[in-house]
C-alpha cells in the first residue's frame, strides 16, 4: 500500500468485534490491532455491547449476525445509557431491509448493509481496516446506476456519494457501472475493465486529502533534479535547450538517477537557466 498518502492519522486505536468464525481473516486483522472474537451468540454480545465505545468496530460475518447483534443493542440500550457503541461493517448485506433502520439508528456508521454493495476480499480487507493508512483506501461501495451516483466506503468506515460521471472514459475505454469492484487494497476502483485509482476520486473530492496529497508532492520533490525541472519549466525550456547537454541527460537529472552536477556541467545548466549555480535548488 505504498501509494497512500500520510493521512491524518489513526490517533486513538480502533477496538475490533468480529462476529462468526472467519478464521483467517480474524488472524490477519489479529497481527495489527485489538481483536474480540465472538464466535457464539449466547451472552457474549452483552458484555461486548458494555464494553463498547466510539472506537469499537462490529465486523459481521453473517447477516444473522447482524440481526443478533441489533436485537442485543436494543435490550440493552433499553436498561442502560450509551452514547455509541461504534460502527458496523456487514460482510453479507442484510437479508431484510427493514433491518437498516434500526441498525442506522444503532451505529455511528454502517457499512455494507446493501445487496448492491461490493467489498473487497477477506485478506486485503483485514490489512485495509488495520493501516494507519485506511482513510486514504476505499473498502467497499455501492452503485446507483438510476440515481447516477456511487456511494463508497473508506477504510475507517466513513463514506463518500459521488456521481458517476467523475469517472470519465479513457480513449475506447468506457466505465461500465453494471461491474464493479474495489480491489489492490483499497486503491483501484475497478468499474468492468476502466480503472480509476481511490487517489483520483480523493484528491477531486476530499479538501483535507488534497492538501496532504500536495504536501507530500512537495516533500518527495525536494532536491536539485526537481528544483531543476520546475525552473526548466518556468523558464519555458525544453530539455533540448541545453547546449552540450543531452535530453536524456537532463531526463535523467530531473529525475534523481544521477548525482547532483558537478564543475563545466552545473556551470552550463545555470548559464541556460540565468541563474547562479548555487540558485537552482532554491526553485
Amino acid at each position: 500500500m505504498s501509494n497512500v498518502i500520510s493521512p491524518h492519522g489513526n490517533r486513538t486505536a480502533k477496538q475490533f468485534v468480529v462476529l462468526g468464525s472467519i478464521e483467517s481473516f480474524r488472524k490477519r486483522l489479529g497481527k495489527h490491532r485489538s481483536v474480540q472474537i465472538i464466535s457464539t451468540m449466547r451472552g457474549e454480545l452483552a458484555k461486548a455491547i458494555e464494553r463498547a465505545s466510539k472506537q469499537t468496530v462490529w465486523i459481521a460475518g453473517e447477516a444473522a449476525w447482524a440481526e443478533q447483534l441489533s436485537k442485543a443493542v436494543s435490550f440493552y440500550t433499553m436498561r442502560h445509557a450509551k452514547s455509541s457503541i461504534g460502527d458496523l461493517l456487514m460482510l453479507k448485506p442484510a437479508t431484510r431491509p427493514e433491518l437498516f433502520s434500526s441498525l442506522h439508528s444503532q451505529f455511528e456508521q454502517v457499512v455494507g448493509e446493501v445487496p448492491t454493495f461490493r467489498i473487497l476480499p477477506q485478506d486485503q480487507l483485514a490489512e485495509v481496516l488495520s493501516s494507519d493508512g485506511k482513510a486514504d483506501l476505499f473498502v467497499g461501495g455501492a452503485v446507483d446506476q438510476q440515481g447516477e451516483t456511487i456511494t463508497l466506503a473508506r477504510g475507517d468506515l466513513s463514506t463518500v456519494t459521488v456521481p458517476l460521471s467523475l469517472f470519465n472514459a479513457q480513449g475506447a475505454c468506457k466505465p461500465d457501472f453494471r461491474h464493479f469492484e474495489v480491489d489492490d487494497y483499497g486503491y483501484t476502483l475497478r468499474f468492468g475493465k476502466y480503472e480509476a485509482s481511490a487517489h483520483s476520486v480523493l484528491y477531486k473530492i476530499d479538501p483535507a486529502y488534497r492538501r496532504r496529497a500536495n504536501q507530500q508532492r512537495i516533500l518527495e520533490e525536494r532536491g536539485f533534479g526537481p528544483s531543476l525541472r520546475r525552473l526548466r519549466i518556468l523558464r519555458r525550456l525544453s530539455r533540448d535547450d541545453f547546449s552540450n547537454i543531452s535530453a536524456k541527460t537532463i531526463a535523467r537529472i530531473e529525475r534523481g538517477e544521477t548525482g547532483k552536477p558537478q564543475g563545466a556541467t552545473l556551470k552550463k545548466l545555470a548559464k541556460t537557466l540565468n541563474v547562479e549555480p548555487s540558485e537552482i535548488e532554491n526553485y
